[in-house]
């Protein structure tokens, strides 16, 4: 936070304000902002104060609840990537003691998309001047820092599968149906969700409900969804929206689809810009189904 406040005086900078401190770079919208040595992006946005205010405005009968979807699901991964599979057997030791063995893209279940995963397409770095080729020789920038770190903070939630589904405007999950930015401020509104600095923004989209669904109606419409090049609903890749994500200054977002963003992309991804260009991690296939 301090290099960052040294370099922005006034407070954490909007992405025009970002693109005019880049001056004539080539990537304007670039905010490396925590300095050449951090590692974990907004996630420096989780500080003490603001994990203390969240427990204190928000924890009020001490339930918890598990958002992990099953590593098995999807039975068939998105985007062409091969299925979790898992054997358990006895351990040399007696009959008495089993091991388990797992074979698995961790793409698989639940997951958070790194800043190691998917860079900025046309600059070719990834987060914090990050090379493909220290991808594949060092750490730098690699989970363990945020698993160091931790992620606990305040989470929003917007139900916009069922907002849809209340309002008659209702959509296919499996489709590349585009979450506009007016209908999430919409949804927001409705739902009273005030959004605060370093909140860890969740929008269901309604891909698990789904999924559930075609697993009992139609199950060769999972195996389109698991192809290479799949289509699912998610954020809109717009200015709007691009500006909206930036300037909020979450922590981190997260959905229950495999992409978060709406799939295919027409020109840019916004993985892109939330993992690359200003180190937001992108939580994937969230099991929100408990709490809708």
């Amino acid at each position: 936070m301090d290099v960052a406040m040294r370099k922005f005086p006034k407070g954490l900078p909007t992405l025009e304000e970002v693109k005019k401190s880049n001056g004539a770079d080539p990537y304007p919208e670039t905010a490396w902002i925590w300095g050449k040595e951090d590692e974990i992006g907004r996630i420096n946005l989780l500080t003490p104060t603001r994990i203390l205010s969240a427990q204190k405005s928000e924890i009020r009968d001490g339930d918890t609840v598990s958002l992990n979807w099953p590593m098995n699901l999807p039975t068939k991964p998105a985007f062409g990537r091969a299925p979790c599979q898992h054997r358990v057997a006895n351990h040399p030791d007696g009959p008495m003691v089993f091991d388990d063995w797992l074979d698995m893209n961790i793409q698989s279940g639940s997951q958070w998309d790194g800043f190691r995963h998917y860079g900025h397409q046309t600059q070719g770095k990834f987060y914090n001047d990050l090379t493909p080729e220290e991808v594949l020789s060092g750490t730098r920038c690699g989970i363990q820092a945020v698993s160091n770190h931790g992620i606990v903070g305040r989470g929003v939630l917007l139900d916009y599968y069922s907002w849809c589904q209340q309002t008659g405007k209702p959509y296919d999950p499996f489709t590349s149906h585009a979450i506009q930015l007016e209908d999430l401020l919409a949804v927001a509104k409705a739902q009273n969700v005030k959004f605060q600095i370093g909140d860890i923004l969740l929008i269901r989209s309604g891909y698990t409900a789904a999924y559930y669904e075609y697993e009992k109606s139609d199950p060769k419409k999972l195996d389109e969804a698991g192809s290479l090049h799949p289509t699912l609903a998610g954020a809109a890749q717009t200015e709007e929206m691009k500006s909206w994500l930036h300037d909020s200054y979450f922590a981190a977002v997260a959905g229950d689809a495999p992409a978060w963003e709406c799939w295919p992309p027409k020109q840019w991804a916004l993985h892109e810009f939330l993992l690359g260009s200003w180190g937001v991690l992108i939580g994937e296939m969230f099991d929100l189904e408990v709490r809708c």
